[in-house]
């Protein structure tokens, strides 16, 4: 099962494929948290290039810091097209619902969102 050190290393791997368009991470399930999710925010936002990207952290201990920093990379993804992000069963709350909610709106190529924060802290306000 992978960990936060794995996790780790395949996000310090990332930053290298400058021409990547298309990403998808699946976690789901794994040891990650938040210093997996900031480590591969860290490459996405070098990643500009991209079209496309799924990330699964479902069912991890990914809270509201790894979240946000992931939001934040999203800004630099100015080509985005379709994002699907699924934080269903994390430890996520309003916080991480308005930090992405605003990065996408940025993303003006964007045609297709794809968001799971069920079974989360998101309540009314991060809705």
């Amino acid at each position: 099962q992978v960990g936060d050190c794995g996790a780790i290393a395949i996000a310090n791997s990332l930053q290298y494929l400058v021409q990547l368009q298309d990403i998808s991470l699946y976690f789901n399930h794994c040891q990650v948290g938040d210093a997996s999710a900031i480590a591969i925010a860290s490459s996405l936002q070098k990643l500009q290039q991209l079209q496309q990207v799924d990330l699964d952290f479902r069912y991890t201990q990914v809270g509201d810091c790894g979240a946000i920093a992931i939001a934040n990379s999203l800004q630099y993804l100015v080509q985005l097209q379709d994002i699907s992000l699924y934080f269903n069963h994390c430890q996520v709350g309003d916080a991480s619902a308005i930090a992405i909610a605003s990065s996408l709106q940025k993303l003006q190529q964007l045609q297709q969102v794809d968001l799971d924060f069920r079974y989360t802290q998101v309540g009314d306000c991060g809705a």
